[in-house]
């Protein structure tokens, strides 16, 4: 069995392609549309938990302090203080997450492109897992047309670096650039061969991962198209 790890898309990849810092909910300082999916909930809460504990080291002290400033040493004047410092931390938590909420709807082509990768990296964990349970003895489960898949995968990965280095330029430079459409040729180049190597069999796992990398393929075009 060939290693597909080098198929795979990593978030070192990402940060290097895209200059910013890519994570399961966050891209730079901007909030991915992954982050307010279900599945993205108890990391994003965990970051607006952490976001409020750094807030209230911030806002806590400056509030007694500015509260023994007006109240002198009296202990009840200045704990009375303390609601306010509570609520300017939650304050600056929730302006601070709207702001990267407002950031990520800058980045939304960005966003799409990101998640389209994660599909694919799930669909060459697919296939991994495929190719052991065909390695398994007496195993009747087979990746049919193998080396299709392959280079499909390939094609789909060729197709969202492109994508990622288009949305990179297009986003340093606001203009339209020859460069964009050199690199839309590729993406489509890529897109018409997967739908070239596409096979009848649609019953066929193969059939259901190129459809697969197909739809991610366009979605790509699609995503750059409207830019």
């Amino acid at each position: 069995m060939t290693n597909l790890d080098s198929l795979r898309i990593t978030e070192r990849d990402l940060d290097e392609i895209t200059g910013l810092d890519i994570g399961a909910v966050n891209m730079g300082w901007a909030y991915r549309q992954a982050a307010f999916a279900p599945a993205a909930r108890l990391s994003f809460l965990g970051e607006q938990l952490l976001t409020l504990c750094v807030a209230s080291i911030f806002c806590l002290p400056v509030t007694l302090l500015l509260a023994r400033s007006v109240s002198g040493n009296n202990a009840a004047a200045v704990w009375r203080w303390l609601p306010f410092g509570v609520v300017g931390a939650i304050a600056l938590t929730l302006f601070w997450a709207l702001y990267r909420w407002r950031a990520g709807k800058r980045l939304i082509t960005l966003s799409h492109l990101l998640d389209d990768i994660d599909r694919f990296n799930e669909m060459v964990a697919a296939v991994e897992i495929l190719e052991e349970l065909g390695a398994a003895k007496n195993s009747r489960l087979n990746l049919e047309n193998r080396d299709e898949v392959i280079e499909a995968l390939h094609l789909t990965r060729e197709s969202l670096i492109c994508g990622l280095m288009t949305e990179k330029v297009m986003r340093k430079h606001q203009q339209f650039i020859s460069r964009k459409q050199e690199m839309f040729s590729s993406i489509e180049k890529n897109l018409a061969m997967l739908q070239r190597i596409q096979v009848g069999d649609e019953a066929s796992e193969y059939s259901r991962l190129l459809n697969e990398a197909i739809q991610i393929g366009t979605s790509v075009h699609k995503e750059l198209s409207g830019y």
